[in-house]
């Protein structure tokens, strides 16, 4: 993982079975940075905002995000089930 600061370069970052640091500097980088968290069995979990996402020892837990940007039911993921970490691109807030 980059270390805090560094400019990521890539769109995809691949590592089976993530760390929980892995996943807390993406959710504690800063300008924070949406991402969306690949799984083993095909799903995925969009990550918004540091809102969405609490790291835990064993897992992180991912709010849905329902329609408005709010967060909505939760999902407890192992790290071992997280295959792939795609970074996604800040929605831009309308003029």
């Amino acid at each position: 993982m980059p270390e805090r600061g560094e400019v990521w370069q890539v769109d995809y970052i691949q590592n089976i079975g993530m760390t929980q640091k892995d996943i807390r500097d993406l959710v504690h980088q800063a300008p924070f940075k949406p991402f969306r968290l690949h799984l083993a069995d095909g799903k995925d979990m969009r990550v918004p905002h540091p809102d969405f996402a609490l790291v835990t020892a064993e897992y992180v837990v991912v709010a849905a995000e329902l329609p408005g940007g709010v967060p909505g039911g939760i999902n407890l993921v192992p790290y071992e089930h997280i295959v792939r970490v795609e970074l996604l691109r800040a929605k831009r807030k309308a003029a």
